[in-house]
């Protein structure tokens, strides 16, 4: 099914700034073995990449590949170790997850993950990311 994503990134610095991010993206969404996935193709100036965010019942898992390649897993109370890849080297990166929020109804979905992420060397925030995927008529 054709979908309309939105996605509204916030991040707290230890400095106590708020920076806050949203897109909106064309996608598809199916369900498979008990999971839903969400697809889009995320695209700037700088550059694309092919976005899977996959949700099951404890679990979300969001995949990027192409021009900058990770996956990140989300279980609430863990911590997730991965490689953040991009054209100009991998970072390591590791997400703890508070809480995972979600509802999926007919009308859509609207997923929230609040999170704590470190990229060594470079970043240390909290995060969150509101996810709103609903069907086009």
């Amino acid at each position: 099914m054709n979908v309309k994503v939105k996605i509204k990134t916030s991040q707290y610095t230890e400095g106590g700034e708020v920076q806050t991010i949203e897109s909106f993206y064309n996608g598809e969404q199916i369900e498979k073995n008990g999971s839903l996935y969400v697809s889009f193709l995320e695209y700037d100036t700088v550059k694309d990449s092919r976005n899977t965010i996959k949700i099951s019942d404890g679990e979300v898992l969001i995949l990027k590949s192409g021009d900058i390649n990770s996956k990140i897993r989300f279980i609430e109370s863990k911590s997730f170790k991965s490689k953040y890849k991009t054209l100009y080297g991998d970072f390591d990166m590791s997400v703890y997850t508070y809480k995972i929020s979600k509802k999926i109804s007919d009308e859509g979905v609207k997923l929230n993950l609040d999170y704590k992420i470190s990229i060594r060397g470079l970043l240390e925030a909290n995060n969150r990311i509101e996810i709103k995927v609903i069907p086009e008529a």
